[in-house]
Parts: C-alpha cells; sequence; structure tokens
C-alpha cells in the first residue's frame, strides 16, 4: 500500500510510468500503473505545471537526438528538428500571437498629420489625369448579377446560379 502511494504521488508530479516502475521497485510500467488503479481507483494526471516541465524535458532529450542525427545527415533529421523546435516554442510560449491595434483617426487628426508632413518638407504636385469612360455592362461576370425578372419567373433568386439553370 505504501508503495503504491508513493508511486501515486510520483504520477501526479509528473513522473513517467518507467521512472516510477524504477523509483518504486515495480517490475515494469504496466505494474506500477495498475498498483496505481488498485490503490487510487483512477490515474492522476500530473498538474498543468507539472506536465510543462515534464515535456520541456522530453523536448530536450528530443532536440539533441535530432541534432545528432541531422549532423550524420539522417533522413527525416530536419524535419523532427524543426517540428520539436515548433512544439518547444509554443509550449514555452514564444509564439503567442501579437497584438494588432487598428486605430483610426478622426478627420481632425487626419488633417493634423497631413498638415505635419507637409510642413516637415513634403510637397504636393497638382496633376490632372484622363479617366476612361466604359460602358458598364447590366449583367455578366462585371457585375456578378443576372436580371431575373428578364430571363423568366422560373429562374433561380440566387445571383450564384446561372439563368439558364
Amino acid at each position: 500500500m505504501q508503495r503504491a502511494s508513493e508511486a501515486w504521488h510520483l504520477r501526479v508530479i509528473g513522473r513517467t510510468w518507467q521512472q516510477i516502475a524504477d523509483e518504486c521497485g515495480y517490475a515494469n510500467p504496466s505494474n506500477a500503473h495498475r498498483a496505481v488503479m488498485r490503490f487510487a481507483g483512477t490515474v492522476p494526471d500530473p498538474a498543468p505545471d507539472e506536465l510543462r516541465r515534464l515535456w520541456r524535458h522530453r523536448m530536450e532529450l528530443l532536440w539533441s537526438l535530432a541534432v545528432r542525427d541531422a549532423t550524420k545527415a539522417r533522413p527525416g533529421a530536419l524535419r523532427a528538428g524543426v517540428a520539436i523546435a515548433d512544439r518547444a516554442a509554443k509550449l514555452g510560449g514564444l509564439d503567442v500571437p501579437q497584438a494588432h491595434i487598428l486605430v483610426t483617426p478622426t478627420e481632425t487628426q487626419y488633417q493634423m498629420l497631413v498638415e505635419r508632413i507637409l510642413g516637415a518638407g513634403a510637397h504636393t504636385v497638382d496633376t490632372e489625369h484622363d479617366v476612361l469612360e466604359l460602358p458598364v455592362p447590366e449583367s455578366g461576370p462585371l457585375t456578378g448579377t443576372v436580371n431575373h425578372a428578364a430571363a423568366g419567373s422560373s429562374a433561380s433568386s440566387n445571383p450564384s446560379t446561372s439563368a439558364t439553370s
């Protein structure tokens, strides 16, 4: 009973079943797991901080293996290293999205900005540009609409379908 209680405690703090078996004297990880199940009726989940610490240690081990394999030019080693680095960055909070703040200036603020830019030596050039006058089609791919009344009463009211369907 004492050994199972110790095994339960070790699991709570994040030890692997192999580590628990080694520390408590079980023949294998399965026996340690069964003892904890008989003792507590359930398998405890480690606390989140302990899990993070455990996974950091695991990723350090995996990283060292990936580096070793990459230096030996083993296939897939770089991909594994990138995956480990990506996961470690997420676990460590390095990939937290950056906050983007969008500010829309008022008309007065915009005018003050323009005046400050122009006052700093910027200059404007007044030019006129010719505007092409093109006919606007009543329907078709440019407008995205179809005149359904002209197509008949049985036409679909969905503008994404053809009037002839």
